[in-house]
């Protein structure tokens, strides 16, 4: 079997890729695999999208921090220097609103920017007053740091916000713009360092909400950490001896698998 890489969006929100590498080799010298996302000629490695030697014919793993509104292309490395890459897709976030996203938990939220009006950066620096001149001994200029205000019109919504803030791992969000007017400047991974609630309607009787995000841009989750998600290599891993192919033959359709006892 020839080796191949497909790329399918999953039926969630905000959306998520499966990115499946079929066709590897796992006898002898298994191969090894290597999974990245390109965007505007730069590429990026898919969390948990790497490994050095694979236990079964097919490899998935899920990409949960794609941007929108941009082509995504897929690329697979197999063995350090053989390519396989899928078409370019532009993938979009439904209702034109932002997603604030925690892509280790799996938790969401949809919000509207009211307000992003300042990204100060500061720099790492010491000042000492010599002779009448200023010193000083100073470091990189650092990643922005600023308050952000959200708008949420429900209080199912601000709830659901709250909840991805509070359990966000490591403290930390991503943001994402819908894609379909895409805007330089606000796609990033921020920490959220305080949350401020302020309310539409002073006596309480209006729903919507404003919510103030004091933030730190930051780089992302730890490389270690992995995003939430089962897919059909999750469920063939947790059974011995069970691989993907076997799945394929005995559950033909999702109903027969949702059906199914694997113990």
């Amino acid at each position: 079997m020839a080796v191949a890489i497909t790329a399918t969006q999953q039926d969630v929100w905000p959306p998520r890729v499966l990115i499946s590498v079929t066709g590897l080799t796992v006898t002898g010298t298994a191969d090894s695999v290597d999974v990245y996302r390109e965007t505007g000629g730069e590429r990026t490695p898919v969390r948990a999208g790497s490994t050095s030697a694979v236990t079964d014919t097919a490899f998935l793993v899920i990409d949960a921090e794609l941007p929108f509104g941009v082509p995504v292309t897929y690329v697979a490395v197999v063995d350090g220097n053989t390519e396989y890459s899928t078409g370019p897709t532009t993938y979009v976030l439904d209702n034109g609103k932002v997603a604030i996203t925690d892509a280790i938990n799996g938790s969401a939220a949809e919000v509207v920017i009211l307000a992003w009006p300042d990204k100060t950066r500061t720099r790492q620096a010491t000042v000492f007053r010599v002779g009448g001149r200023n010193a000083v001994v100073s470091g990189d200029l650092g990643m922005f740091e600023g308050d952000i205000e959200l708008y949420v019109e429900t209080t199912s919504g601000l709830e659901n916000l709250i909840a991805t803030l509070e359990n966000a791992t490591e403290g930390v969000v991503q943001i994402r713009q819908s894609g379909e007017k895409a805007y330089d400047g606000v796609d990033c991974y921020v920490a959220v360092l305080g949350v401020t609630e302020r309310r539409w309607s002073q006596d309480g009787s209006d729903p919507r909400r404003r919510v103030v995000l004091n933030v730190a841009e930051v780089e992302g989750w730890a490389p270690a950490l992995e995003a939430r998600g089962t897919t059909l290599q999750d469920i063939a891993n947790a059974y011995d001896g069970l691989t993907l192919q076997d799945i394929a033959n005995d559950y033909p359709t999702l109903l027969d698998l949702a059906q199914a006892d694997l113990s």
